[in-house]
């Protein structure tokens, strides 16, 4: 297996705009968790780069899909803090990818009151985080979803998704 780790093409010109992309999901064998840099020239020439890829077994306590996405989402946070203090560049925008609608409206939800295990989630998210950073994915679209469900190295290595990111990051702006 290669992986460049060179984020900047040779040809590439002067970089106007960088973005972070992180995806996470969770599946009852585990959770994922991956990053990409998309970077955008002078020219508007568009590059993506495969940052950082993780994966956790689920616990041998039960816990729901819900609690393993909000985990997901805590270590996403967690782990883009030290990404971004690592990187060279200067991020313009952070986004955090999700294909978890009650992931989704737990974020969103700053009223009510939560159980300690949730509540104590919610709080690394709030803390870092803006409620319009969280964006909605479909499962199918997902390359976290490779890294929650698990497969073979040899599927792993020929899907171009995980290394390269979604097609959608390398078309023209993302809001």
């Amino acid at each position: 297996m290669r992986i460049d780790r060179c984020y900047k093409p040779e040809n590439f010109g002067k970089v106007v705009s960088s973005q972070l992309h992180c995806f996470s999901d969770a599946s009852e064998i585990g959770y994922g968790i991956v990053f990409y840099l998309r970077l955008v020239d002078n020219e508007g020439m568009i590059h993506c780069s495969f940052v950082l890829g993780t994966s956790r077994v689920a616990p041998l306590k039960k816990v729901t899909i819900p609690r393993m996405e909000l985990t997901a989402a805590t270590r996403a946070v967690k782990l883009s803090t030290v990404i971004l203090e690592e990187l060279k560049y200067s991020i313009d925008k952070t986004f955090f990818w999700t294909d978890s609608m009650s992931e989704l409206r737990y974020i969103s939800n700053q009223n009510i009151r939560f159980h300690t295990f949730v509540a104590n989630r919610l709080e690394v998210i709030h803390e870092a985080t803006l409620v319009d950073q969280w964006k909605y994915i479909n499962t199918k679209l997902n390359p976290a979803d490779y890294a929650s469900r698990g497969m073979s190295v040899s599927k792993f290595e020929s899907n171009p998704d995980w290394f390269n990111g979604p097609e959608y990051l390398w078309k023209p702006e993302i809001e």
